[in-house]
């Protein structure tokens, strides 16, 4: 039986870490733990008017800014984000890494918003709980302990999935080459 080896150029400076990542920065229709409600297009006229591009802080710190938002937009769950962490910054390194940590031992990551009421509503049975119309989206925050539980990340991008197709093309081709 006789072997066949190849050789194959791989750069490493091909694979990257990109610090993006998608989730939900809130929800619609849940009571949060502060008794607010976030109604369907609270957000849009914010999206149009930022563009989607937001600052993202670690725990609504603004002396820990470490990304921004890319891509906003509404859906029938919640705020769909899509996020950017700056990995030249130590706190965007650091947060990265733990959501990567989260992801693979099936933990849950959270998302917060910071924001200006524009236009709420008490419920009419129930003072405690108000809905919120209309929003300014000022940031959101990676957090540890969410107002909403339901505003979760629910993607990393890493670099193992950066490299998993050119890897299948890759064996593709030695196999056709054999």
């Amino acid at each position: 039986m006789s072997q066949k080896h190849f050789a194959v150029e791989f750069k490493m400076d091909a694979v990257e870490v990109t610090g993006e990542f998608t989730g939900y920065a809130s929800t619609f229709g849940n009571v949060d733990l502060g008794g607010d409600v976030v109604v369907k297009g609270a957000f849009k006229k914010s999206i149009k008017e930022k563009k989607g591009k937001v600052p993202i802080l670690d725990h609504h710190d603004t002396r820990k800014q470490i990304g921004w938002n890319m891509e906003a937009s509404e859906d029938d769950r919640g705020l769909l984000v899509k996020g950017k962490l700056n990995l030249e910054v130590q706190g965007g390194r650091e947060k990265h890494a733990l959501m990567m940590q989260a992801f693979e031992i099936g933990a849950t990551m959270s998302l917060s918003i910071g924001y200006r009421v524009i236009k709420d509503e008490a419920d009419r049975k129930n003072p405690g709980i108000r809905y919120l119309k209309e929003v300014q989206l000022l940031e959101y925050s990676v957090v540890t302990f969410p107002m909403n539980p339901e505003a979760t990340i629910t993607g990393v991008k890493s670099d193992s999935t950066d490299l998993e197709e050119p890897l299948k093309r890759l064996l593709s081709t030695i196999k056709n080459a054999s």
